[in-house]
């Protein structure tokens, strides 16, 4: 299995940011679609389901699904690594956490180069799935982990409403973690769910930037 790679180089990352912070988002538009960012029109509905995400997770029953695993070659479901977030997160928040079984939402066949296409199509995978079984929460987490040699490559974090629309979602990396997180254990689990609270905390417009630029 091919491990993800960046989305970008280091030099155009630059350019966006400096572009961004100088006001120019809209002209950044078509550069931010062709690496992988949802239309604008999409993106808006996503920032008001955050909103909302914020607004009312404390009170909302959140069902944690099991944990795909993509290692190389092997990919499962990891039950046990939904438990253990569950147990980490559980006392940083009031919602009702549980531990569901796997969805019926296929293994990927290939690893995308572009991490943003492929974050942005997997959701409409989960998407499609929550739509045609109504899992009953209020929430969904789901959650990916790519590995290859021992070490974490990647971690994928999403949360969706009872609807299927995504309220939150989230690239990890090895810019973000290093190249020596161990697949065994739990610091994965612990990064992942520090780095979701962390997260829930900020501006819709950061977490979901206007154009897709930020």
């Amino acid at each position: 299995m091919k491990t993800l790679t960046s989305i970008s180089a280091i030099a155009p990352a630059i350019i966006f940011a400096a572009l961004a912070f100088s006001g120019c988002r809209e002209a950044l538009y078509p550069v931010a679609r062709a690496f992988g960012s949802p239309p604008e029109s999409e993106l808006a509905v996503c920032r008001e389901a955050f909103r909302q995400l914020q607004m009312h997770v404390e009170t909302s029953r959140v069902q944690v699904e099991p944990v795909l695993f993509a290692v190389d070659h092997d990919r499962q479901w990891r039950t046990d690594v939904a438990q253990a977030i569950v147990a980490e997160a559980g006392p940083h928040t009031k919602a009702k956490l549980e531990v569901a079984a796997a969805p019926d939402v296929s293994f990927p066949t290939e690893m995308y180069h572009n991490q943003l296409h492929y974050l942005w199509d997997r959701s409409t995978e989960y998407a499609r799935w929550i739509k045609a079984a109504h899992p009953g929460a209020d929430y969904i987490l789901c959650t990916e982990v790519f590995g290859h040699a021992g070490k974490v490559a990647a971690i994928q974090v999403y949360i969706f409403d009872a609807r299927g629309q995504v309220a939150y979602c989230r690239l990890f990396n090895s810019h973000h973690f290093g190249k020596n997180l161990p697949l065994e254990g739990e610091g994965h689990v612990r990064l992942m769910v520090k780095a979701l609270f962390n997260g829930l905390r900020k501006d819709a417009n950061v977490v979901f930037p206007p154009y897709g630029v930020g």
